[in-house]
């Protein structure tokens, strides 16, 4: 009986909280009993690029600007710098007290310690040579993919007109004297609703002129009075930004050729370019042509493979955590659910990353010669 009391009355809260306000009942205009206090909720935009926070600079002829994803990336490297200063302080001051670990030095050098195994298990004698790179890839993808967890990212920005035509946008509000995003949900098409305040009289809005020229052109419509607004963040998870992924990618290929070459010289070439049975004249060299074309589009496959593996994880789960947080945001053990959900898979993409790079590195440095001598031995 007291099991049955038990669900029934978390059914009630259930019940109460999701009625308490749902991005759910909003989108289908239905108020609800917080709306005139909070607001009623709004969904962060889901954009492919990433937005500009800054205004344009022009550097060598070219247009460029800080994107919240670039600042998502410097906030993670200055959170690492920071934690490493601090965690290394000790031992920089030849202190004795650096001999029995406690603290941030602890957690970090058991976190070192642990990368450190599995470099040793893939890379064996060369994992001194190789662990920095995994090392880094793998806490800088780790930090910058927690990021998305954090309280007011993808949350806090600039409130701007929509850059494309279909993109449902929000009537502004005001909290506490800050600019704020309040329901309905306008939908595309849609004129604005009688008591949301337009464009052009808004005093909490702020827009670009990039926006501003961004909006579709249409001679029936009545010019900025039919559009609402989008929340662009200050900072959004750097990994959902493509450019972050395929560098990261281009960085750990590019590093992994640089090694072959190291431990086998020009002999690494081999690998895309074996003539030396043809030059023998034994047709079979055709097959050993055709392999190195294989190989040749094998590594510039895992280029591919690295970017958009790690991109497509951490964008799907921002936008679960955006639909989820949207329709019962005051669902917390719902959310939490999904909240952890993504904290397990940010570590994981992070390690996928690094032991993937260390396998690649791995088979990049080992010569024919030895995989036939390991044949050999079994």
């Amino acid at each position: 009986m007291k099991g049955c009391l038990y669900v029934i009355i978390m059914l009630v809260v259930v019940t109460a909280l999701c009625g308490l306000s749902s991005g759910f009942l909003s989108s289908l205009k239905v108020p609800t009993l917080l709306d005139g206090v909070l607001g009623q909720p709004a969904m962060p935009t889901v954009s492919l690029p990433p937005e500009r926070i800054t205004p344009y600079v022009e550097i060598l002829g070219f247009k460029t600007g800080l994107t919240n994803t670039l600042l998502a990336t410097l906030l993670a490297d200055v959170f690492l710098i920071v934690m490493a200063f601090f965690a290394t302080r000790k031992i920089r001051a030849g202190s004795p007290d650096a001999l029995i670990p406690r603290g941030l030095q602890n957690v970090v050098e058991a976190i070192i310690e642990v990368l450190y195994g599995f470099a040793e298990a893939v890379l064996q004698k060369r994992a001194r040579q190789v662990f920095w790179l995994g090392a880094t890839i793998f806490l800088l993808v780790w930090v910058a993919n927690w990021m998305e967890l954090l309280p007011g990212v993808d949350a806090i920005g600039w409130l701007e007109k929509p850059h494309e035509a279909n993109i449902a946008t929000y009537c502004t509000g005001s909290f506490l004297g800050l600019s704020t995003i309040k329901g309905p949900v306008i939908k595309p098409g849609e004129a604005l609703p009688p008591n949301c305040v337009p464009a052009a009289e808004s005093e909490h809005a702020t827009t670009t002129a990039e926006s501003a020229e961004a909006q579709p052109k249409d001679e029936h419509a009545e010019g900025e009075h039919e559009t609402g607004y989008i929340l662009v963040p200050f900072v959004r998870a750097a990994a959902t930004d493509l450019n972050m992924t395929l560098s990261l990618a281009i960085i750990a290929m590019v590093m992994v050729q640089v090694y072959g070459f190291r431990a086998l010289g020009a002999g690494y070439l081999g690998k895309f370019i074996n003539t030396a049975k043809l030059n023998k004249g034994n047709p079979m060299g055709l097959l050993d042509i055709f392999v190195g074309v294989l190989e040749t589009i094998s590594e510039f496959s895992k280029i591919i493979s690295f970017t958009f593996r790690l991109f497509g994880n951490i964008f799907a789960g921002q936008v679960l955590l955006f639909v989820m947080g949207f329709l019962i945001p005051f669902l917390f053990f719902g959310i939490l659910i999904f909240w952890g959900l993504e904290i397990f898979v940010g570590v994981i993409q992070a390690f996928v990353f690094m032991i993937l790079t260390f396998v690649f590195v791995a088979q990049a440095m080992t010569s024919h010669g030895d995989h036939a001598e390991h044949a050999e031995s079994h």
